[in-house]
């Protein structure tokens, strides 16, 4: 300001508000780069399926995601992935640690490729040899929850009523309270963004979004279970790009 005499510097948000408006809508372009990411993702999901097992730690199965990941042709080189197994897994943003996996777990990871500097984003949950029933019963209500929020997507949406179609079924399961995040984010640039499926955001939905749905149950220093996938929002609906199978896989 000093320096530009006669000069007035707008100080306010409205640049950033106008970028972040502008970042909303991708084209064909940015979506291929999605596109691409996502199917470097599905393919290293897949080869970690393969290589989970009792005895291997949270850091072993993020360092494989990351090496694979790289070797597929992301272009990221953070490998700090969410890789949460056991009581772990009951944290919604835990980090990889050295505990060692065993039989009974389910092991959760959100992880994601940059493509031509766009990213993907995914959650899977799997278990280690075998669930139980209450296991078994938790994941199922957080894939049907998925269903119902994906029932509610389209053009015109307001997003915190397609938050809400995923929250209220999870908690009439009888988990309330077990749910302590939003339902998803915009994807980009970078990893989150706006607009947001929560409680809050009444932002309307308009073809070109790129958005998470990743609902999930949470329950404390027991287990948890989260599934994500990553979706444009397309003029009669949506366009899921993530291929990843949902049905409970059991290593």
């Amino acid at each position: 300001q000093a320096g530009l005499p006669g000069i007035t510097l707008d100080g306010s948000q409205a640049l950033s508000t106008l970028m972040d408006t502008l970042r909303r809508e991708k084209d064909e372009d940015e979506i291929a780069c999605h596109r691409k990411a996502q199917q470097i993702t599905d393919h290293t999901f897949s080869h970690i399926c393969g290589y989970i097992r009792p005895g291997v730690t949270e850091t072993d199965i993020a360092r494989e995601i990351g090496v694979t990941l790289t070797a597929l042709g992301s272009d990221d080189k953070n490998f700090n992935f969410i890789v949460a197994s056991g009581p772990n897994s009951s944290l919604p943003h835990g980090f990889a640690t050295n505990r060692l996996v065993r039989k009974g777990d389910f092991v959760t990871m959100d992880f994601g490729a940059v493509y031509g500097g766009y990213l993907a984003d995914m959650t899977r949950t799997v278990a280690v040899g075998s669930v139980s029933d209450e296991q078994r019963r938790v994941y199922e209500t957080v894939k049907e929850a998925q269903k119902r929020a994906f029932d509610k997507i389209r053009p015109g949406s307001i997003c915190r009523e397609v938050d809400a179609a995923a929250r209220d079924y999870i908690y009439q399961q009888g988990y309330e309270g077990c749910f302590s995040h939003g339902l998803g984010h915009s994807v980009g640039v970078e990893v989150h963004e706006n607009p947001r499926f929560n409680e809050i955001c009444t932002d309307r939905l308009i073809p070109g979004i790129v958005i998470t749905v990743e609902p999930g149950i949470y329950l404390k220093k027991r287990f948890g279970v989260r599934i994500e996938d990553m979706i444009v929002v397309r003029e009669n609906g949506f366009e899921n790009l993530t291929k990843s199978p949902k049905d409970l896989i059991i290593l």
